[in-house]
């Protein structure tokens, strides 16, 4: 439909271009009349098309269907269907009567949305298992029938043309909750607050619809007084009835309902890491039937989630961020039964008599696995100043996300790193920053750099390409506030004034959690596959898959792997065919 209506757009654009000049502004005129109202029954067509995504209506078969996995129930006018902050609530396909959906966040419930006959109430924390965010009121009396959490996956997995309808609905919904001034879960903190960067990067990761009420402004501080909360207190959070003084993010999964207990039974495989290699293998090895746990210490995403944009993804010609891409994974495996734990990590791994592995977490929970796949990733490195660490999260970071781009607006950038994941950040940041300037050792954007996104950065007229400069020392009082930078070819020097600086250069493995039994390149990345056939920790007459390391039934894919292409899509093939791997050590 949208292809459609562009070409629509497209052809009065021809014909108001052939019809322009002097000669012909009569008929230009009216031209541009039709043009103008073909662009509003457009927009109007787009919007209605959008509408349709967000509440499809269910055909009388997918009702029959709904009948045969749930319960008819009725509910009378007022009668509350499901209430904020409830765990686990159910699906509500609705016969007959309507349905008001309720936003708690400003104190008074208001509605949001309206369900009425042959539509369903919901949104995607029936498929996290979260606490609902908003509340669900039978408006006159109805008919619905209830699909409990326990039979929501029975239901995607049996009902094929539902499940697409849900998934598209339920992301829609949330966006549009959003957008709609939904507050969720208030933050009172400063920005500058490396405390208060560390939650909302939790909240980024995890998808949590969230406001930060900034300690600096006078609407922060006035919610401070609301909630009696001195200012050497903050970040505080306001979660449903609770406030929580400096939390922790264990205290905030669990204020969340994000962290939950994780069910004692033998899984076929942990996967340690949420980024796109460990979302691709739960993606596969759940909808190939394995039971798939998955575990990260922040949340899904990983390094490509806190992308700002990738365009060279393979399906996605417009691109897409990596926080959105993480967020299409991480659901896709819910849908087909990956169980997804944050924020963990991994404390140690003992491998039985029986050939289990025996994971116990830094919570205390243990885990019986069959086999684990190591999916850590890497992150960028610190410069190597004193500085660096004292301002990370006060003006140094390590991603560039709509959380730190407010942070440099009517200011100056500095982003440090000549891939791409530095080249998409000098990108987005220069939307919001009046200007950016991009530092490189060396003197070729192109070396480590895709060639579009080179051409990109050239010609965007705020990015200045600084070669061969590096920074030689940061300052400022309570956050960073200038750089001084250093040509490393003349010696010359500048002080930049900047609120921050984006530092992607170097990659650092996750490995130092790892048994001494699993093999590490001299870098610290996980050796796999043909590199140890000959290694002195590999088991005697053993011959490892591709994958698999040094310890019989632990593999590894993506970053954190040995001589890897450090690129999404490569990490996604890394982890599809980690499962593969996982397979074959099972048969």
């Amino acid at each position: 439909m949208t292809l459609g209506l562009q070409s629509h757009a497209v052809k009065i654009e021809m014909i108001a271009r052939f019809c322009g000049g002097d000669s012909n502004r009569s008929r230009f005129g009216l031209l541009g009349r039709i043009k103008s109202s073909s662009s509003v029954r457009i927009t109007s067509m787009l919007h209605e098309s959008s509408d349709n995504a967000a509440f499809p209506r269910l055909t009388e078969e997918e009702l029959a269907c709904l009948e045969d996995i749930g319960t008819v129930r009725q509910f009378s006018d007022g009668e509350q269907l499901f209430d904020l902050g409830e765990m686990d609530y159910s699906f509500f396909a609705i016969r007959s009567g309507a349905v008001s959906i309720l936003d708690h966040s400003h104190g008074e419930p208001r509605e949001v949305a309206l369900h009425e006959a042959n539509s369903f109430a919901g949104d995607v924390d029936l498929l996290t298992g979260r606490p609902a965010v908003i509340s669900a009121v039978a408006r006159g009396d109805c008919e619905t029938i209830e699909v409990t959490a326990c039979r929501i996956r029975r239901m995607l997995g049996e009902i094929p043309s539902l499940s697409d309808k849900l998934l598209d609905a339920f992301q829609l919904r949330r966006a549009r909750l959003e957008a709609s001034g939904f507050l969720g879960i208030r933050l009172a903190g400063s920005s500058h607050s490396k405390e208060t960067m560390h939650l909302q990067e939790f909240f980024y990761k995890n998808k949590v619809p969230h406001t930060l009420f900034d300690t600096d402004t006078d609407a922060g501080k006035e919610l401070l007084r609301e909630w009696d909360v001195a200012e050497n207190e903050t970040p505080v959070l306001g979660c449903g009835k609770r406030v929580v003084r400096k939390p922790s993010l264990a205290d905030v999964a669990e204020c969340l309902g994000i962290c939950r207990d994780i069910p004692d039974e033998l899984y076929d495989v942990l996967i340690v890491g949420a980024g796109p290699a460990g979302l691709a293998a739960a993606v596969y090895g759940a909808s190939e039937g394995l039971r798939t746990l998955v575990v990260d210490r922040m949340g899904p995403g990983g390094q490509a989630g806190q992308s700002s944009r990738i365009e060279n993804y393979m399906g996605f010609p417009s691109g897409l961020t990596g926080a959105d891409l993480a967020n299409r994974g991480y659901l896709q495996a819910l849908k087909f039964g990956a169980q997804f734990t944050a924020p963990v990590s991994v404390a140690s791994i003992v491998r039985d008599d029986k050939g289990v592995h025996v994971v116990s977490f830094c919570t205390g929970q243990k885990v019986r696995t069959r086999t684990v796949l190591i999916a850590t990733g890497a992150s960028y490195q610190r410069l190597p100043l004193d500085a660096c660490e004292r301002y990370e999260g006060m003006g140094v970071y390590y991603s560039a996300t709509s959380v730190e781009a407010r942070l440099c607006r009517e200011s100056t950038a500095v982003v440090v790193g000549g891939g791409n994941s530095a080249g998409q950040a000098a990108m987005f940041l220069s939307q919001h920053a009046n200007d950016v300037r991009l530092l490189l050792r060396g003197n070729d954007l192109r070396k480590g750099m895709s060639s579009y996104l080179a051409d990109r950065i050239e010609k965007q007229s705020n990015i200045e390409v600084m070669c061969h400069t590096e920074i030689c020392e940061m300052a400022g009082d309570k956050h960073l506030e200038r750089v001084e930078i250093r040509n490393n070819q003349t010696e010359e020097r500048a002080t930049l004034e900047c609120p921050s600086a984006f530092i992607f250069v170097g990659a650092k493995p996750h490995t130092e959690w790892l048994p001494d039994s699993v093999a590490l390149d001299d870098r610290g990345f996980v050796m796999t596959g043909p590199m140890i056939h000959h290694h002195d920790k590999l088991p005697e007459g053993r011959t490892p898959c591709e994958l698999e390391t040094t310890s019989p039934g632990v593999f590894a894919c993506g970053d954190v792997r040995s001589g890897t292409t450090k690129r999404c899509a490569f990490a996604v093939g890394d982890g599809a065919l980690a499962i593969t791997c996982v397979h074959q050590y099972l048969q």
